[in-house]
């Protein structure tokens, strides 16, 4: 099924990529690295940072969301890459540069911490070349005629080509979540506006369309029946300015998903594992932050190995065992649930209501919403 004014939104995709357009980057002379932090962890001095060689002459930047562990001495350890872009030399840069920060230390290990990295080459940024713009028409031009294949082709070789600046890869994570949906693979769909969307900024995505984009990401999110997520992108688009339309057309729904958190005995994400990197070197995963404390996993189609629950002040983990629940103790603060298997492996991820949770559930959404979508 196609999003709604889809064709419009394609057209209009056209016209700001013509009027947001620069010659292309032949060597790249500065570049800069930003870091944008969400837990209880505090910076002393960050670790070397070095942007990687072989992409930086080719033009192209990157963008990294990680989650690490805090040890009480101020180190961090256990990364795990949460989403990227850009490929797998910035992802281990990431890591490189966490493990050889210094953390201000704390009295015990403070386990959920998530930072975002950009990667960014001063030169050229938050516009696009004449080559994407080239490319880009193409692919549009075939999405408007119902032509999937030669699209979802030019796709794949404008990623494989790269070479983008972050302005550049969200638009083209922003066409192949259109192509996803088209291919009737709606959760690649949702992880990729989802990427679109934390990756962007304003320039990138004006405010009309990051309105936009929030309402399909929270449809998506409802249909999985990832209602915890669903409930924080709700939370973004009723904070967000000029967003009234959106609301009301999502309040009924809305609502019902606050039902169905605060009634049901048991409420079953629909899950599908996926390699953040699309390379060899990522390790597959599914993340999210549910509503309540006690979950369990169903329904598992391919190998679903492992998971790990990070909490602000505590973490448990394990292997993935059906009949089976696992509880973290509201005094843990807001989690974050990780789990690892094989790429494309789907599963339930099953919430279970027990007292207390309601109350969890709303520190969860605030602590939760300044910038996610997960």
């Amino acid at each position: 099924m196609r999003d709604a004014n889809y064709g419009a939104a394609l057209q209009r995709g056209l016209a700001i990529l013509a009027i947001a357009s620069v010659p292309a980057l032949v060597i790249a002379e500065e570049y800069d690295i930003a870091a944008e932090s969400q837990g209880r962890a505090i910076l002393i001095e960050k670790g070397d940072a070095d942007y990687p060689g072989s992409t930086v002459r080719s033009g192209q930047e990157g963008w990294v969301r990680a989650s690490y562990v805090l040890t009480p001495d101020g180190r961090a350890i256990d990364t795990i890459i949460m989403d990227s872009s850009g490929g797998p030399g910035f992802e281990s840069g990431v890591v490189g540069t966490l493990e050889g920060s210094q953390f201000e230390p704390t009295t015990i290990e403070l386990p959920n911490n998530v930072v975002d990295f950009r990667h960014e080459i001063r030169r050229g940024r938050d516009a696009a070349t004449s080559n994407f713009i080239r490319r880009t028409r193409r692919i549009m031009t075939h999405l408007l005629n119902d032509e999937i294949e030669p699209a979802r082709e030019q796709a794949d070789e404008a990623y494989e080509l790269g070479g983008w600046n972050l302005y550049e890869s969200t638009m083209l994570w922003l066409m192949l979540g259109r192509i996803e949906g088209a291919e009737g693979n709606h959760a690649g769909k949702l992880e990729m506006y989802k990427r679109a969307l934390a990756m962007s900024n304003s320039k990138a995505i004006p405010r009309e369309d990051r309105i936009e984009l929030l309402e399909k990401i929270f449809l998506l999110q409802s249909h999985f029946e990832q209602y915890a997520a669903a409930r924080r992108t709700a939370n973004l688009l009723e904070g967000a300015s000029g967003a009234e339309d959106a609301v009301g057309r999502i309040t009924a729904r809305s609502s019902e998903i606050d039902r169905i958190l605060a009634e049901e005995d048991t409420v079953a994400a629909k899950a599908t594992i996926v390699n953040p990197c699309d390379c060899e070197e990522g390790a597959p995963l599914w993340h999210y932050a549910p509503a309540r404390r006690t979950f369990s996993f169903d329904n598992a189609s391919g190998n679903v190995e492992r998971f790990e629950a990070r909490c602000e002040t505590h973490r448990i983990s394990g292997a993935v065992e059906f009949d089976k629940t696992w509880t973290m103790s509201p005094e843990w603060g807001s989690c974050r649930v990780f789990v690892f298997g094989v790429d494309g492996a789907t599963f339930d991820f099953v919430e279970h209501l027990k007292e207390g949770d309601l109350s969890t559930a709303d520190d969860t959404a605030v602590a939760m919403s300044g910038h996610n979508t997960d």
